[in-house]
């Protein structure tokens, strides 16, 4: 009776020991798929924020706004264009050629409006482009499946 329970007290302490030293690390097709996640929240945030700053730049009134105001909302979305595109390896590879061509078309603009416009010319110059640019990124933000 004593051997039995010196061999059951033994396979329970070499099971346990056993347990205690398994690899407790997730498996390569888990990390993938948390850094996916993750890489994919950041696209989403990226284009949240672009959307948000170009909503606001594309409903700016000429007539209230300064040219100061102009300069910050365009550097906020130039800005937000930046992040998009370190981030944009995440979006399918339409959505991602849609978003680069409507900030290319946005950029261009940007490039072409000079400090001598005027806050009209500029908001003018910009509609077309930014809504573009909007709905592209409704589209993408649809894709990757934003909350």
């Amino acid at each position: 009776m004593k051997r039995r329970l010196c061999a059951a007290a033994l396979s329970a302490a070499v099971l346990v020991s056993v347990s205690a030293c398994s690899d407790d690390d997730e498996s390569p097709e888990a990390k993938a798929s948390k850094s996916a996640s993750a890489a994919a929240t950041a696209a989403c945030g990226d284009l949240d924020r672009l959307k948000k700053d170009t909503d606001s730049l594309t409903s700016l009134d000429p007539a209230t706004t300064s040219k100061d105001e102009v300069k910050s909302s365009v550097d906020k979305v130039t800005d937000d264009l930046s992040s998009l595109a370190e981030s944009s390896g995440d979006l399918n590879s339409a959505a991602g050629a849609a978003v680069k061509a409507a900030a290319d078309a946005v950029k261009s603009v940007l490039e072409s409006v000079g400090d001598s416009s005027t806050v009209q010319q500029t908001v003018d110059a910009l509609k077309v482009p930014l809504e573009t640019l909007s709905g592209t990124l409704s589209s993408a933000r649809s894709g990757l499946k934003c909350p």
